[in-house]
């Protein structure tokens, strides 16, 4: 195969749109049933303190996704770049430096990773029954994270080819055999988060399986040969990765340094409630995930061939068209949490509704600045963002310990203090940057994220307001209230708001058109 025919064409991402978001849909429903099953199941059979343990174990062992995130996204850039050039013999030797490098990497991290499964019992507040159990659900989930390390230049080729079906049939799997393997040892034993573990462990080894695969499968052209290995590759690897970790790690304390926080100021009984909460988040961010990474090959690829046009067309139409479309489910969980939380969790997490408001208000206008920061990677941008993202990190945490104690807001504080630290960030610097980075006006992007705020706002209102006048007692009549809301908004957003490029870029995707 000739080094040009291992190139991709520039826009593989627009041709292939509907098979990638009607996959991802299936995905994001699946996981959204998963997560509306799966919660009150642990619930229901560990208890809330021992439940706590698993959102908790999670947020934990998240340090390693620092790593897991900066080399996965050094490996992606590169690679595509490689690739969308038509330079196979580079992408030849960036894949197996790649390969090297995991897991040269997952053994390093071998050695914090020990002391600290040892020591978590002692670091949090861990029930004295379920500490033996605990340490095997974090070394479980370690184990999750070093193999996603090392799984990382594979699982690339499913970005690179922009086969997101491929790849989200392998999440799947893996959401499917993780709760599925712990039904079954609940069904057999008695209920341990023992099995939690083993379900974390057995579905990570069937996702790398799935990586390999498909890698195999899409792009043959990358083979694993030793001799191609280059050291030469590992700095720029490096250097990019580096600091794309250092922007991890500040995503990190913005976004999972709350529940360790709540676990340590107010017990695991709270963990557990918080942490149940917090899967409300998750689904947002799984919504988001249907169509964002989809604009990331587009984006990289317009970039490989210095399509700057292309990239300010398609980055404004796509952050109006995220900020608009997760504005609906943000408002509806603000408007309706009180009866949502009543009905799903029972009339005792009810109260907690304000706390799931404050969670997820602001994920509209967050989520929707995601590619943005595609734009940074893609111009090797990272070090700015990396170091305004860490050093607001640790803003949140100060502000959170004050919210929570000195303000007495209690766990109230500790989301608020994300909510305002990460919106600062995703609305002052992030937008702006990205606008002085392609030459536009500094506030450029800030409209429509303005707006996907004002939708936020107009639909929790809403939601307020019916349920004021008349709350539901089920779920059909739930479903009915968001229903009515949800459709009145749609005809709202496609008569007034959607703009002629919004639309255009919806047309060139699902009708497989190129933008020249």
């Amino acid at each position: 195969m000739t080094s040009r025919a291992a190139s991709l064409p520039p826009d593989e991402a627009s041709r292939r749109f509907v098979v990638n978001v009607g996959s991802s849909l299936v995905y994001a429903v699946l996981n959204t049933g998963i997560m509306f099953w799966y919660i009150p199941f642990l619930l229901k059979h560990l208890g809330v303190a021992a439940y706590g343990m698993v959102p908790l174990t999670s947020a934990f062992v998240m340090f390693a996704a620092i790593v897991c995130e900066g080399v996965n996204g050094a490996i992606y850039r590169n690679l595509a770049i490689d690739l969308n050039r038509g330079d196979l013999s580079a992408a030849q030797r960036t894949f197996n430096s790649a390969v090297i490098l995991t897991i040269a990497v997952s053994c390093f991290l071998l050695i914090p990773i020990v002391p600290l499964v040892w020591l978590f019992p002692q670091l949090f507040e861990v029930p004295p029954d379920l500490e033996r159990a605990t340490r095997f659900l974090i070394a479980g989930s370690f184990f999750t994270a070093l193999i996603f390390i090392i799984g990382s230049p594979f699982d690339a080729s499913s970005l690179i080819t922009h086969r997101f079906d491929v790849r989200n049939a392998v999440r799947s799997a893996v959401a499917l055999s993780k709760v599925g393997i712990v039904a079954l040892c609940f069904h057999v034993w008695p209920a341990s988060l023992v099995h939690v573990g083993l379900g974390v462990i057995a579905s990570a080894l069937l996702g790398l399986g799935g990586c390999v695969i498909a890698w195999r499968r899409l792009t043959p052209q990358l083979r694993l040969q030793l001799g191609a290995v280059d050291l030469h590759r590992f700095r720029p690897l490096l250097n990019f990765g580096v600091w794309s970790a250092v922007n991890t790690a500040g995503m990190l304390l913005l976004m999972q340094v709350d529940l360790l926080m709540v676990n340590a100021l107010f017990g695991p009984t709270m963990t557990g409630r918080y942490g149940a909460l917090l899967a409300f988040a998750v689904l947002i961010h799984t919504l988001a995930e249907v169509v964002v990474p989809i604009f990331n090959p587009a984006i990289m690829a317009r970039y490989a061939i210095d399509d700057f046009t292309g990239l300010r067309w398609l980055l404004q139409s796509a952050i109006g068209l995220l900020a608009f479309g997760l504005a609906l489910p943000v408002g509806l969980l603000c408007g309706l949490g009180r009866p949502l939380l009543s009905l799903w969790l029972g009339p005792d997490f009810a109260e907690l509704d304000a706390l799931l408001a404050i969670l997820v208000a602001h994920l509209a206008v967050n989520l929707a600045g995601r590619p943005l920061a595609y734009l940074l990677s893609a111009h090797n941008k990272v070090k700015q963002q990396g170091l305004v993202t860490l050093a607001l990190g640790v803003v949140n945490i100060v502000l959170a310990v004050t919210l929570a104690l000195w303000a007495k807001w209690g766990v109230l504080g500790i989301a608020a203090a994300t909510a305002i630290v990460w919106t600062l960030k995703n609305t002052l610097f992030l937008p702006v940057y990205a606008a002085r980075v392609l030459g536009l006006v500094w506030w450029a992007f800030l409209p429509r994220l303005a707006g996907g705020a004002a939708a936020v706002l107009v639909v929790a209102l809403a939601g307020r307001a019916l349920t004021a006048m008349w709350s539901p007692l089920d779920w059909i009549g739930l479903a009915a209230m968001a229903g009515a809301i949800s459709a009145v908004y749609a005809i709202t957003l496609l008569a007034l708001v959607i703009r002629p490029d919004d639309r255009r870029l919806i047309s060139r995707l699902i009708f497989r058109r190129t933008h020249g």
